[in-house]
Formats: C-alpha cells, structure tokens, sequence
C-alpha cells in the first residue's frame, strides 16, 4: 500500500514477503480475491475516488499522477472499467454540480 505511487513488480512484492514470484501471486490471489497486479490497480482508482469526492481544483492528470497512473488515458481506462463510470462523471456525481470544461469560471 506504501509504494502504489511507484511500480511495484511481482518479483518485489514477493521478496518482502520471502515467497518466489509464483508462490506469492498465488498465495495473494488466494487470499484477495485478486491477482497482485489488479490489487494494486484497484487500491489506485480507490485514492483516485478520495481525490475526486475531496479535491475538486485537481485535473484529471494531476488525479492520475497522484494514484499512481502513468499518465490520463491510462488512468481513465482503468477508472472506467473498476467504477463504471469517467472519472469526469464520478467526480460531477460525487459534489453534485457539472464540471467546467477545462476548470474556466
């Protein structure tokens, strides 16, 4: 959870935890419900929803950077398809008023 900002690989989850690669994304998956990998990219979208119902003045990119994404579209496609929803919708959702193209007003 410490280091979703960073890229953490499969080889270093399972060092800190001693296990080879395979032993631990299988001991994970058992345990989670979620291969690491998805793990990490759904613990991403969950701060990305944080930032969005709190911080209204972030930009999308600047909301993808802070979760972890390594840029917007890569950010969107994941958001969309855990939540269901853009980022742009979930946010307007989220407080209840549009969001302003291009953060004018």
């Amino acid at each position: 959870m410490e280091n979703l900002e960073g890229s953490p690989t499969l080889e270093a989850m399972a060092k800190v935890v001693n296990l080879s690669p395979y032993h631990f994304a299988r001991q994970f998956k058992a345990a989670t419900g979620l291969a690491p990998y998805q793990f990490v990219i759904t613990r991403r979208i969950e701060r990305a929803q944080r930032l969005l119902r709190t911080n209204g003045g972030l930009g999308l990119a600047e909301v993808a950077f802070r979760s972890g994404f390594v840029n917007q579209s890569h950010f969107c496609f994941h958001f969309k398809r855990i939540a269901g929803v853009t980022p742009r919708r979930f946010r307007e959702d989220a407080t209840g008023r549009p969001i302003l193209e291009a953060n004018i007003g």
